[in-house]
């Protein structure tokens, strides 16, 4: 009765998936289920990428677009590889680059060559916003069973006494969470502004007012600042003073909702003490950066090796003075790259973070509405994480980088409509005969014979 009642509410995803191109549902379906379910999220993006290459051989038409991000990734994998050999611990480094970078490179690579229309590129985003509906449905019902999550030290429990949840849904961690559903907010922001419908707004708003809630209920303080980073952008870039008072007034309402509560309002006061060194976690956050930027400064070029942080803070632990305690990364995402494969590679992943960035903000003023907003809230997800990334590694968890891939991917092919006047865009494009060819051409033999 449960597996009936499961398919009856997935078959209009089941059905959506359906209608599409046999590579595109996988790719969709990889996407979806990225934030869900990764092992699955995995095998469906291997198979949008075994069906990308079998209609390339069947057909014989080769065309490999590129992208204006290129000039910065690929240098940014070639140093990060580069950055393995010379590390203590370089098998686990290129086990970690190979499975990680892999997929990262793998869901982009798929985006770029496979989403060529603005259509394909908001059934992409339809499909992301779909599965953090899900995962903030999940989220509100961990905190209303009131999951006491004390055991796993996220919260400094002599500085905060009441608060004994935080929300972490499928992501396993409060800032995680936090950080998926910043890129969600963002986009989710964005494409209210320009939609068109009734029914298709109020879903979007919907999931924007339970995305917010969520990131509230993560307590994560990084997170809030975000928030208000995010409208103050919105405020800025949209030129029409109705929707600048919205995003003023969301921001007016979610701290008069956060003051209506002793353990948001203890967490919210805290922000102030961020030199506060009787707060564990902001004392904890500057030992690191001084670690880290120790780190960085005796090996600038290639860095400790991809992957061996960990490994390496031990000699570099000048707060926690205790080596059965692990620390995986710098609280910081710049930092923390900078750390592992040197400062050249952390700028190139910087560039194409910020040319990402510029290229749908540029979208956005030159093109109309109503393709306007969705430009917007492309660029709100990578400002939301950039701002995030100087309190927290946002890009740590496999799931949370594996959609800002795919996020980066889209900023770089959505201003662009594929067609076939521009196979300029391609670094290659050629038409071979093909295994179809082939067997098209034994049929026309056997018929003229």
């Amino acid at each position: 009765m449960e597996n009936k009642q499961t398919y009856t509410a997935m078959a209009p995803l089941f059905r959506f998936l359906r209608n599409q191109d046999p590579g595109m549902a996988c790719l969709l379906a990889g996407v979806f289920f990225l934030p869900l379910f990764l092992p699955v999220a995995i095998v469906c993006l291997t198979a949008a990428g075994v069906l990308w290459l079998g209609r390339l051989i069947w057909t014989g038409e080769v065309c490999l677009h590129r992208s204006p991000l290129d000039l910065w990734l690929a240098p940014f994998a070639a140093l990060a590889a580069l950055s393995i050999p010379q590390s203590a611990h370089a098998a686990a480094g290129w086990y970690n680059y190979m499975c990680l970078v892999g997929l990262y490179l793998l869901a982009y690579f798929l985006v770029v060559q496979m989403v060529r229309t603005r259509q394909d590129a908001v059934r992409l985003v339809a499909v992301l916003l779909v599965s953090a509906a899900v995962v903030c449905l999940w989220g509100l019902w961990q905190y209303q069973a009131g999951i006491d999550v004390t055991a796993e030290h996220w919260v400094d429990g002599e500085q905060f006494p009441g608060l004994k949840t935080r929300v972490f849904s499928t992501l396993g961690n409060p800032n995680v969470l936090a950080a998926f559903l910043i890129m969600i907010v963002g986009l989710t922001a964005g494409w209210i502004l320009d939609v068109r419908g009734r029914w298709p707004r109020l879903a979007l708003l919907g999931l924007l007012g339970v995305s917010v809630l969520c990131v509230l209920l993560t307590y994560s303080r990084g997170a809030w600042l975000t928030l208000g980073v995010m409208a103050l952008v919105t405020a800025a870039a949209w030129k029409h003073w109705t929707w600048r008072m919205v995003a003023l007034a969301a921001v007016a309402v979610a701290v008069v909702g956060v003051a209506a509560q002793d353990a948001f309002m203890a967490r919210l006061l805290s922000i102030r003490g961020m030199f506060n060194p009787a707060d564990s976690s902001v004392a904890l956050r500057w030992a690191l950066w001084e670690s880290t930027l120790a780190m960085i400064e005796e090996h600038p070029w290639l860095g400790l090796g991809w992957g061996s942080y960990r490994f390496v803070y031990p000699e570099y632990d000048f707060f926690v003075q205790n080596p059965d305690v692990i620390i995986y990364h710098g609280h910081n995402t710049l930092l923390s790259l900078a750390a592992e494969i040197g400062i050249p590679g952390m700028i190139c992943f910087a560039m194409a973070w910020a040319t990402a960035a510029c290229r749908t903000l540029l979208a956005m003023h030159r093109t109309d509405r109503p393709k306007k907003g969705p430009y917007l809230g492309l660029a709100l997800a990578l400002l939301g994480m950039a701002a995030f990334s100087l309190t927290d590694h946002v890009l740590f968890n496999i799931q949370v980088t594996a959609v800002f891939w795919v996020l980066l991917a889209l900023a770089s092919v959505a201003p662009v409509e594929r067609t076939a006047s521009e196979r300029q865009l391609a670094y290659f494009h050629k038409k071979f005969t093909g295994v179809a060819g082939v067997f098209r051409s034994r049929e026309n033999i056997i018929h003229v014979k």
